[in-house]
């Protein structure tokens, strides 16, 4: 019984050895050919697919980069018109408030023209009414003076009168 122990193990590690060799081993090989031909399909697979995703993806990219070139051209042709639209915006402001300070600096300089004007009518009329005034004085004067002469000259004539003898009555006859 000893022998069948090591026996059985030993026909049966000849049995796998000759099995393995000439049915296992040449049947892995051809599976792993296969896998491996499996493997390269699949990358020839992978690499076509994926050269057509970036040939895709280029185009893809390309019709993008185009947009987004169109749309950046048009942002700066509206972003340009905005200026030019701007900068005539505020040409014409600027000639309209230019014009107008013209006019209110005109308007201001025939204003102070006329206050100049103004002001020597009424300094004028001020000497006049000045001159009137001490005109008037002066006559007041004149006035009182000659009122003065006149009630000199009335007590003068009052006292030759009063002194002549044709003014005095006769003495009154005797009393008879």
């Amino acid at each position: 019984m000893n022998k069948f122990y090591v026996f059985f193990p030993a026909v049966l590690l000849v049995a796998f050895a000759i099995y393995y060799t000439q049915v296992a081993k040449p049947e892995m090989a051809e599976q792993e050919a296969a896998a491996k031909q499996k493997i390269v399909d699949q990358e020839v697979a992978d690499t076509a697919r994926r050269a057509d995703i970036e040939k895709k993806a280029q185009a893809d990219a390309q019709v993008q980069q185009h947009a987004r070139e169109e749309r950046d051209r048009l942002k700066l042709e509206k972003a340009r018109h905005d200026r030019e639209e701007q900068d005539r915006q505020i040409a014409d402001e600027t000639a309209k408030f230019e014009n107008e300070s013209a006019s209110l600096k005109k308007q201001i300089s025939d204003m102070e023209k006329d206050i100049f004007n103004l002001r020597a009518k009424r300094e004028d009329t001020s000497r006049a009414v000045f001159e009137a005034a001490a005109k008037v004085e002066l006559a007041k004067i004149d006035r009182q003076n000659a009122e003065l002469e006149i009630q000199r000259m009335y007590g003068m004539v009052a006292q030759r009168v009063n002194d002549s003898f044709l003014t005095k009555l006769p003495p009154p006859a005797p009393p008879k």
